[in-house]
């Protein structure tokens, strides 16, 4: 049989769908193939060299973090290039976005694609150290939740709040069929076991468009179970 294959779909930069990540990892009890990741490699680097920004500038905020909590939650940054690794760190991951995220950040940004890493890490930030703050102004005066007292209280304002702002891609179909393609490829001859695969959400679920990762890999005849990763 060909391996099983796990689609963990969650929202980027969000430590909840991180802490959700490693749960579900807890519940697999041999290692997987390999973990494709929805990164290229080089951008990634460049995303995790700024993750001390988030460190240091959680130090002085919230007096019930620890210094190892602010590092953890720094590691919300790019967390679906790493995360894995916490659960099983021999395992190789498969770069989904190899040779185009690069480009892409060019085509979007121009000059400014280099910092958008650091601008990546500055709203985390933001939302680590101000998790309460209001979306939107709702026209009834709601009361904004209470201020976090715990770091799980930090974690799930900041999950349910990056989860609540998620949209999906519309008709963009074309990266979806890349990384089929190429999660196929990899695991070419493999038998039995099981692939582990990190997207955010709308790649994953069952219920989403026939184009998307899920759907494509479906319709070959593999056995794709999808985790969502939010509240």
């Amino acid at each position: 049989m060909n391996p099983s294959i796990w689609i963990y779909g969650g929202v980027h930069h969000d430590p909840g769908s991180r802490r959700r990540f490693l749960e579900e990892l807890a519940k697999q009890e041999t290692t997987p193939y390999f973990v494709a990741v929805e990164w290229e490699q080089s951008v990634f680097e460049r995303f995790t060299a700024c993750r001390p920004l988030i460190e240091e500038g959680l130090t002085s905020r919230w007096d019930f973090l620890t210094p190892e909590d602010c590092h953890q939650l720094s590691l919300a940054l790019a967390w679906e290039g790493d995360a894995y690794q916490e659960r099983f760190p021999d395992t190789d991951p498969l770069w989904l976005e190899s040779g185009f995220q690069e480009e892409g950040l060019k085509e979007r940004y121009g000059t400014g694609a280099g910092k958008f890493p650091e601008n990546c890490a500055r709203r985390l930030l933001e939302r680590l150290r101000d998790p309460c703050r209001p979306i939107f102004q709702f026209t009834d005066n709601a009361e904004p939740p209470p201020e976090p007292r715990s770091k799980k209280d930090l974690i799930d304002c900041v999950w349910k709040k990056a989860w609540s702002e998620a949209f999906e891609e519309s008709g963009d179909f074309e990266r979806d069929a890349r990384w089929a393609n190429a999660i196929r490829e990899r695991s070419a001859g493999l038998r039995d076991g099981w692939i582990a695969v990190v997207v955010g959400w709308a790649h994953a679920d069952p219920a989403g468009e026939k184009q998307r990762l899920r759907g494509l890999l479906s319709s070959k005849g593999l056995d794709v179970i999808s985790v969502h990763l939010g509240p």
